[in-house]
């Protein structure tokens, strides 16, 4: 009977103290998840320095300061306070905070040099999530229940011991496979947890634990899931942050350096057209030939300028609370007119019920308008008759759903991720910045996109945005 218990006790010890094990090592994963919140902390603050940057080309005085300021307050309701200073002094000093307890907030401070603008620094401080915080302290109460198991076990050893000595040898078989099996199931919970955080330990983020019950251990393995979920999207959002900052900054430059040639070059061949003395028919239609080619080519040189900075000038999102409808009404009212010319179809419902969020009417137009020109010219090179575009909006939990269904050729699962990528195209006219536009401005939203298979046979392109609470003012 003794060895029974003593069997019994080891193996629930053991796994008591794996669980103790595996929760302590779970914890370097939240410093991972809080360092990949902050580093999308930094790329947000060099992403502001840069926008502010461009004031030198303006006049820089405080009024202009304060307005560029307020733009980046109201677009990023996580900001609590921006200021600008000169290191070793401060001559200029404008500071916009959000109202409330400061001191009461989980906050980071950043500090970035203006480009272009010597002894200029950007101070940005971040609200934190108070979510990541609490999911630490989860962790730390399921880890205080681990021990209070381990120190309530003699207890449970000494009630055991009593309870076989007056059991018979039926019971005492029965209690011996019980324990064995909890012992067994606790241990098959932890050698599983283990083997998912040894493949994370190797970089792999897709693995996944198993929940199984609703014990502490399960409640690890959700929170542990969590953590690498966090972890995933934090470090997948701060890398397309980089990615866009770089290839913005590298379309402004292109842009700069194309544009002003083209005005000279233009003059010049004209020149050289009106000056031909027409002594020669041949040459001079040669002449005319290549003017007009060349002018075409300027013009087609000019439009892709265009492109570039409109892509790397994406201005700052205003966030104040509206209606799907109103957005979807405007966008008919203002883009319907893109197929008529075709005999296509384009269809948008407006949502039955009184829908709100906080967004940029303006900036989601922008991006209905670039998700519906996609399509429809991709419906048109794959010679779709006739070209159908249908948009429409709906809740989905906490979220809004803005779907863009077209009948074109549709996209592969694995290009679905690419095609947001700047430059990224596979139709023959398309420049590759329209949807990395528009991931730009749902990112800047706080919310998501992602493509799936549409009804309509071509693809379906999703925008999820957060719902604004029904009781919160609206236009």
């Amino acid at each position: 009977m003794r060895l029974t218990v003593a069997y019994f006790d080891a193996r629930v010890t053991d796994a008591l103290v794996e669980a103790r094990e595996v929760s302590e090592e779970i914890e370097p994963f939240h410093a991972a998840v809080v360092q990949a919140v902050i580093a999308a902390f930094e790329a947000r603050a060099e992403n502001f320095a840069l926008r502010l940057g461009a004031l030198r080309g303006e006049a820089a005085t405080v009024v202009a300061l304060r307005g560029r300021l307020d733009a980046l307050m109201s677009a990023n309701a996580d900001l609590t306070r921006l200021s600008v200073r000169r290191s070793g002094g401060a001559p200029v000093r404008v500071v916009h905070a959000h109202t409330g307890d400061l001191d009461a907030l989980q906050t980071y401070e950043v500090a970035v040099a203006l480009e272009g603008e010597v002894g200029r620094v950007l101070e940005v401080v971040f609200q934190i999530d108070p979510s990541i915080d609490a999911r630490y302290q989860r962790l730390g109460r399921f880890k205080r229940s681990i021990g209070v198991e381990q120190e309530s076990q003699h207890d449970i050893e000494r009630a055991v011991t009593q309870v076989l000595g007056l059991a018979s040898v039926l019971v005492l078989l029965v209690a011996v496979g019980l324990g064995v099996w909890v012992a067994r199931s606790m241990t098959r919970k932890v050698t599983e947890l283990s083997s998912v955080m040894t493949a994370v330990g190797q970089g792999d983020l897709t693995v996944r634990a198993t929940p199984r019950g609703e014990d502490e251990l399960s409640q690890l393995a959700a929170a542990f899931n969590g953590m690498l979920d966090e972890l995933a999207a934090a470090q997948n959002k701060v890398a397309y942050l980089q990615r866009i900052g770089a290839w913005q900054g590298m379309a402004r430059r292109i842009a700069h350096e194309i544009k002003n040639p083209l005005t000279p070059i233009l003059l010049a061949v004209q020149q050289v057209r009106d000056k031909d003395p027409g002594s020669s028919p041949a040459f001079s239609a040669m002449l005319r030939t290549s003017v007009e080619i060349i002018e075409d080519e300027v013009d087609a040189l000019r439009r892709m300028v265009a492109s570039f900075s409109q892509f790397a000038k994406v201005p700052e999102v205003r966030l104040e609370p509206t209606t799907v409808g109103r957005v979807l009404e405007e966008f008919e009212r203002a883009y319907g007119h893109l197929t008529e010319d075709r005999g296509e179809v384009l269809e948008v419902d407006l949502p039955p019920e009184r829908l709100s969020l906080l967004g940029d009417r303006q900036l989601l137009k922008q991006a209905l308008v670039n998700l519906v020109e996609n399509a429809v010219l991709s419906a048109r090179e794959a010679g779709r008759q006739p070209v159908r575009v249908a948009v429409a909006a709906c809740v989905r939990g906490d979220r809004v759903h803005i779907t863009v269904d077209d009948n074109g050729p549709g996209i592969a699962t694995e290009r679905r991720e690419d095609v947001f990528e700047p430059y990224e195209t596979s139709r023959q006219s398309g420049t590759g910045l329209g949807l990395a536009i528009v991931k730009k401005i749902v990112l800047d939203h706080h919310g998501e996109i992602w493509i799936e298979d549409s009804p309509l046979s071509g693809a379906r392109f999703i925008v999820a945005l957060p719902k604004l609470d029904d009781s919160a003012p609206r236009d």
